[in-house]
């Protein structure tokens, strides 16, 4: 058996999830491919996804795709590249698993938002697993990241339940378990499509970057850790934007910069309020979990 792992990773939450998957598939004699889109110039500056897919992407018998949740949303380049997969022939499978990690306080509707469009796009969605992780964004409003140094027992045991699942299954027999993957209620989707409209918030309610050139020392730290290629250096080594590819408000770039040349915009009173009063109502439960459940 071969599998494919295609994910989008900002904070690597994602990525470790990716590499204990492949780890565990590769345990059980399966093959495995791993791609990475974070900070891919390849992907993120082609006007044309699914021939970067195409070329990338190696024949597999079943497909997984990770991402980050955004606002209780799937991440929308994630939306993008799910969008842009070939259709299940030629190499391309027809089964599929998503996997979304999210900051431990909700994850919203991002699972159920990746099987309705793996579904869409012709393939049968067998399972799907959201990984408590840390909170990134955190770190720029608290003294500490919320929600860090997850213990990874109870993510390693629902990694390996899932791989069971698969290694032990006639692919060809395995029915399409979709509708297990919408486990949130009413209230969270009500918030979710009119409240938490991730692509408004990137816009109107995020706090943007700013560049100080006179503390920058051009070393193109910022540039190697924007997972959208938005951050570039030109001929002088001076940061400029490529505005072919928007921010995403990781605050990769705010992190990664020792001068303090790159700092966050906006009104971060709020930001931090708003966090505070989101992590007080406490954490989802189950926190890490497997569809459909064990």
């Amino acid at each position: 058996m071969k599998a494919a792992i295609l994910e989008f990773s900002p904070s690597n939450n994602t990525n470790r999830v990716g590499e204990l998957l492949k780890t565990k598939l590769e345990q059980n004699n399966i093959t495995v491919q791993l791609v990475n889109i974070t900070g891919n110039k390849d992907y993120f500056l082609t006007n044309n996804k699914q021939d970067f897919l195409q070329k990338t992407i190696n024949k597999h018998d079943i497909l997984f795709i990770g991402s980050p949740v955004y606002a209780h949303h799937l991440q929308y380049h994630v939306k993008d590249l799910i969008k842009n997969l070939p259709r299940p022939v030629n190499g391309w499978s027809k089964i599929a698993v998503p996997f979304v990690t999210y900051g431990g306080i909700n994850s919203g509707i991002a699972l159920d938002e990746a099987g309705k469009l793996l579904q869409k796009s012709g393939r049968i969605v067998v399972a799907g697993i959201k990984v408590s992780s840390s909170h990134h964004m955190t770190k720029a409003f608290m003294k500490e990241e919320y929600n860090k140094d997850q213990l990874e027992d109870k993510l390693l045991f629902t990694i390996g339940e899932l791989v069971k699942r698969i290694s032990l299954a006639d692919l060809a027999s395995l029915k399409d378990n979709s509708k297990y993957l919408k486990y949130q209620d009413l209230m969270i989707y009500l918030k979710a499509d009119l409240i938490f409209r991730e692509k408004i918030w990137h816009k109107k309610m995020y706090p943007k970057i700013a560049i100080n050139d006179n503390q920058c020392i051009k070393c193109g730290k910022c540039v190697k850790v924007c997972p959208v290629c938005h951050l570039e250096q030109n001929k002088d080594k001076s940061i400029i934007r490529n505005m072919n590819s928007e921010c995403i408000h990781c605050f990769n770039c705010i992190f990664e910069c020792s001068q303090k040349a790159i700092t966050p915009v906006g009104n971060l009173e709020r930001a931090e309020k708003f966090m505070k009063s989101m992590i007080k109502k406490g954490k989802e439960v189950p926190d890490t979990c497997l569809y459909p459940k064990l």
